[in-house]
């Protein structure tokens, strides 16, 4: 299973637009919060089954703030993260996902690419697809799950151009 995963568009999505138009075999897009309106209403919905939460910024949507997903034998816990203000750390989100046994946690929130492993679970934010924090420039992630395993990158719109 191939899974792209987008956070933090917010009211611009023409980023991850243009990320959308380059990604191939992708069984799921994965969305994490913030901008969720714009991405639903946008063509990105009629190509992908997107499974997303909403973030701080998503007002009047009935979305989850979390939910639990199982693709091929492995639990996702997908959040936005600010509920476990994950700015000053990651304990709180780590546990959540003892407590809902995830092997996968993905958020947003920091506009900043993060992955960890820690145990046998795995932290992983794509970063901003549309207002990075980290200087690294637009992103998004992709999972791929095969047999029990994670593969995971962060990926740039090096050549992206407003």
């Amino acid at each position: 299973m191939k899974l792209a995963v987008f956070s933090d568009a917010h009211r611009n999505i023409k980023t991850m637009e243009a990320a959308v138009k380059e990604l191939v075999d992708i069984d799921y897009l994965i969305y994490a919060g913030d901008g969720l309106d714009k991405v639903l209403d946008s063509q990105i919905s009629d190509k992908f089954e997107i499974l997303a939460v909403r973030g701080n910024c998503d007002y009047g949507i009935d979305y989850p703030l979390e939910k639990v997903i199982k693709i091929a034998g492995i639990r996702i816990l997908l959040t936005h993260g600010n509920r476990y203000r994950i700015k000053r750390g990651f304990e709180q989100l780590y546990y959540r996902a003892q407590e809902v046994e995830a092997d996968i946690v993905i958020f947003g929130h920091t506009h900043c690419r993060y992955v960890q492993e820690i145990d046998d679970l795995l932290l992983f934010n794509p970063g901003s697809i549309s207002k990075p924090r980290d200087n690294n420039g637009f992103s998004y992630g992709l999972l791929e799950i095969t047999d029990s395993e994670i593969d995971y990158q962060h990926c740039g719109l090096d050549n992206y151009q407003k």
